[in-house]
């Protein structure tokens, strides 16, 4: 094997302890949906491309929301990893002349087109639904240590918090804003790994409780665009930075970094109120009798 060839190979990690893997099912009629292009005005372009739907070791999963998608009857989840053909709420599309990237004021319709997904894990298993049994499904992992490419375009520092988010595309000749990994065709758009702070900058603040869902664990390596980064998958409900403040959710913060679980009882947290005490009459002495 060369040098150029065993540079190209695909990132897998060592090792996976505290894993909390499942098994899963393909959403083979959003793949149909999109590959037969029954999607009429997708946000993203649809592909034909066999390979452009396959599920790859170490992509990020999504899967849509009950009442978002084609619903299933088997209680199972179904998850895909292209984001090819999804739609956004208002069924609109931007120009082929214009990028769909944050910069451009794309924010609103991306939003739009995230807040119907969910994230899925990441996948431990490939699934290749031209010939793969439909009914065995593939893995996919939402706890313990895993390593992932870093698809987007931020730079990782270790401790940071990860979410997933969707790709950014430009128009044709200009410089694409998310890293290709080796062995996915280019005109598939995987979901990508962000910060969290990134995305709230991106998408603004008052989206902080939603983009709170997207969150999928802490980074334990620095990874430039195109590295791998070693990350311990979590989930966590609520997420905020600032003062911690009482709200129907549970405690939140605007700058600083605490996550609290949502729904926290925050009777206890309240300040009591200080009761003045009667004071009693003054005595009288005999000087003033």
């Amino acid at each position: 094997m060369s040098y150029s060839s065993a540079k190209r190979r695909r990132i897998k990690p060592l090792a996976r302890p505290t894993s909390f893997d499942l098994n899963v099912s393909f959403d083979i009629r959003h793949y149909q949906n999109v590959k037969y292009g029954n999607i009429i005005k997708p946000y993203f372009p649809a592909v034909a491309t066999n390979e452009a739907f396959h599920v790859m070791e170490g992509e990020l999963l999504m899967n849509f929301k009950p009442g978002k998608g084609v619903t299933y009857r088997d209680h199972q989840m179904h998850a895909f990893s292209f984001a090819n053909g999804l739609q956004s709420d208002d069924n609109t599309r931007l120009l082929s002349s214009k990028s769909n990237s944050l910069s451009t004021g794309g924010n609103d319709q991306r939003f739009n087109v995230l807040k119907k997904l969910q994230f899925a894990g990441v996948a431990v298993t490939g699934f290749k639904p031209e010939t793969d049994v439909f009914e065995q499904g593939f893995v996919t992992t939402l706890g313990g240590l895993n390593t992932i490419f870093n698809n987007g375009k931020d730079t990782i520092n270790a401790g940071d918090i990860l979410a997933v988010d969707l790709p950014e595309t430009v128009a044709a000749n200009k410089r694409k804003r998310r890293a290709l990994q080796t062995g996915i065709p280019n005109e598939k758009l995987q979901f990508v790994v962000r910060p969290l702070e990134k995305m709230i900058a991106d998408y603004g603040e008052n989206k902080t409780s939603t983009l709170s869902a997207y969150v999928i664990g802490t980074a334990l390596s620095y990874s430039r665009a195109g590295q791998p980064v070693d990350i311990v998958l979590h989930r966590c409900n609520r997420w905020g930075f600032g003062t911690a403040k009482d709200t129907d959710q549970g405690i939140q913060s605007s700058r600083g970094g605490s996550a609290v679980p949502g729904g926290l009882d925050t009777s206890r947290f309240k300040k009591s109120k200080k009761t003045k005490k009667n004071k009693l009459p003054p005595t009288k002495t005999s000087n003033d009798a």
